[in-house]
């Protein structure tokens, strides 16, 4: 099984009732997932694994964010949703799909890939010791706020503001 990204504008309205029926059974906490495949905000990407008889077994979407700090602007991708379907996990699709994002973010001249998760689980991110600003959703398995750095550019020192909802 090979890793596909999409654009969230391509996906078929089959595709949609397919991706929304995988993200309500890895978060089923979050009853939205079961009339629309975002939270709060919709991510303009995604990386998809299907099984070949048309079902999505794992996800990653990617939010393209303009982040504030205190020296100026930078480019972040906000990663959400990651989930692989309970019948197919252990086997790496997870590591996968993140792999293909950090491939892909900075060909798109994005240096720094978001997320809140758990420490434990994503290596190569470090938890963001900043004055963070952003809107919190309610979410009993939100996890810590991390980065990764995908060049040379080094994360900024000083308060970092999201500007609108976590993702």
């Amino acid at each position: 099984m090979t890793v596909e990204y999409r654009e969230d504008a391509s996906l078929t309205r089959s595709e949609d009732a397919i991706l929304r029926r995988l993200l309500f059974s890895c978060f089923p906490h979050e009853p939205l997932f079961l009339v629309r495949r975002y939270l709060k905000e919709r991510p303009a990407h995604r990386w998809l694994i299907c099984d070949g008889k048309g079902e999505f077994v794992a996800h990653a979407a990617v939010h393209d964010k303009t982040a504030g700090s205190a020296s100026g602007d930078i480019r972040i991708g906000g990663i959400a949703e990651v989930c692989v379907s309970a019948k197919y996990r252990g086997r790496g699709f997870a590591r996968k799909m993140l792999t293909a994002v950090h491939a892909w973010l900075p060909a798109h001249g994005i240096p720094f890939a978001f997320l809140f998760g758990k420490p434990e689980i994503y290596s190569g991110y470090h938890l963001v010791e900043n004055e963070l600003r952003y809107e919190a959703l309610w979410n009993p398995w939100r996890g810590q706020p991390m980065v990764k750095c995908l060049t040379g550019t080094p994360w900024p020192a000083g308060w970092i503001d999201l500007r609108g909802g976590a993702f």
